[in-house]
């Protein structure tokens, strides 16, 4: 089987969080999200390097979407990097339950140049899935606006 040459990993930064929301299934319909969007998205400068987005949730105060991304010679691959906080059960009704010390985590707030920042928008979902979901599509989507570079390549969406 051919590997697709764009797709999106889910990393589990966060304790507890694959005991509140299904990550599989997330990462499922990212992945059909991305499968859908593919043809409009120009890669032709990449020489067939694989892009994979590898989205995280952490618990900070912005959805934070990499400007540049990273390139793996070993394994032909290059990686955009997306964090998208979770909020806990003060934030939102699905939100992560406190942990031992009565929060979530605790990671800095979103504040350099590297990259692009989003609202996460809690009050606008129904579930946490639904939440992840959604969040990480707009950040896809705004991305790959903007464009990601590395090393003089971009990957972005193709200009109509």
């Amino acid at each position: 089987m051919k590997p697709k040459q764009i797709s999106a990993l889910m990393s589990i930064k966060v304790p507890g969080l694959g005991n509140s929301a299904d990550m599989d299934s997330i990462e499922k319909k990212i992945n059909t999200y991305i499968e859908s969007i593919s043809p409009g998205i120009s890669i032709e400068d990449l020489s067939g390097w694989r892009v994979t987005f590898d989205i995280n949730s952490f618990c900070t105060d912005l959805i934070a979407i990499y400007k540049k991304f990273w390139g793996y010679p070993s394994d032909r691959e290059y990686v955009i990097s997306i964090a998208i906080p979770l909020p806990d059960n003060t934030q939102a009704p699905y939100g992560m339950p406190p942990g031992e010390n009565g929060r979530s985590g605790s990671f800095p707030p979103v504040e350099s140049d590297h990259f692009y920042p989003l609202a996460p928008e809690y009050d606008k979902y129904a579930s946490l899935e639904q939440y992840i979901i959604v969040s990480a599509i707009k950040a896809i989507d705004f991305g790959l606006t903007k464009g990601f570079t590395c090393d003089g390549k971009e990957i972005k969406f193709q200009d109509l």
